[in-house]
């Protein structure tokens, strides 16, 4: 169970950032640069490594801070976090839950994907 805390938790660490994130969103979709974004939630020093490009730092009242990139499923592809054999099943799932933010969170715990309700 604790690997799912931060994750757990990021669900409201960020849920006065949904406008920013639904710009961010929107920007990619608008701007034919993918019909996936996908929202990287990276807790750590090393974030030179870190797909995408930054969008915002989220302080936590934790002593963590969020760093929160977008990319998009191609990238992710591209960078061989998500396999050839995976893009169909994720963006199977990416349209059931079209009404909520994908992230992809980077923690101690690894990686794992997630749907956030876009609604603040």
């Amino acid at each position: 169970m604790q690997d799912n805390a931060n994750w757990i938790q990021l669900q409201t660490d960020i849920k006065s950032y949904h406008q920013p994130l639904r710009q961010a969103a929107e920007t990619v979709i608008d701007e034919k640069v993918s019909n996936y974004p996908v929202f990287v939630a990276y807790a750590g020093d090393d974030t030179e490594s870190v797909p995408g490009i930054h969008l915002m730092e989220v302080p936590t009242p934790r002593d963590l801070v969020w760093t929160v990139n977008v990319t998009t499923l191609e990238e992710l592809v591209a960078k061989r976090v998500v396999t050839q054999e995976k893009i169909d099943p994720f963006r199977k799932v990416y349209r059931e839950n079209a009404d909520s933010f994908c992230f992809l969170i980077i923690d101690e715990a690894g990686g794992r994907f997630g749907f956030v309700a876009a609604k603040a």
